[in-house]
């Protein structure tokens, strides 16, 4: 008995620290990926498109409500990027240490170091902003008509 609890005295110690080591590697993957300056960028590019498509589909002559529409969409972006910090510092840490092996975060750590990690790094904005892009001139109206066509339906189908 006495052997039993010798060795769960010294195994407990080491996987806390495996596990403390772990989510440390998990952040510095974070940092490497610049999740931070990502996010930044990334709401920086889709808060002028969203307000765009906002006006077109809901156009206000009135300058004072076009302001405060701006100041809520301003407002409302910089509430979610708060929410998305914490969500990145607390659980996708954790599902990353779910999912991920201490040997798999330090080869994307390696990878994300490396020239095609750093450009996939940096296109990735971009990239997003060209999606958002895509999808707000081409697939919103498109979701936007089914739904209205799925609308008149019901309507059809209760006068019936």
């Amino acid at each position: 008995m006495k052997k039993v609890i010798l060795v769960l005295m010294i195994c407990i110690p080491s996987l806390m620290g495996y596990s403390q080591t772990k989510q440390e590697s998990i952040k510095e993957l974070f940092h490497v990926m610049q999740q931070d300056s990502i996010m930044d960028k990334m709401f920086s590019t889709m808060i002028p498109s969203m307000i765009n498509q906002m006006k077109s589909q809901h156009p206000i002559n009135d300058s004072l409500a076009n302001a405060r529409s701006n100041e809520l969409m301003k407002a409302t972006m910089q509430t979610t990027k708060v929410i998305l910090k914490k969500m990145m510092d607390e659980d996708m840490v954790a599902l990353y240490d779910k999912y991920f092996s201490q040997k798999e975060i330090n080869d994307y750590i390696a990878f994300y170091k490396s020239p095609s990690g750093q450009k996939f790094i940096k296109v990735t904005p971009d990239i997003s902003k060209d999606l958002m892009e895509i999808m707000m001139q081409k697939y919103i109206p498109e979701i936007q008509n089914a739904i209205k066509t799925k609308v008149e339906e019901m309507k059809m189908s209760e006068k019936k």
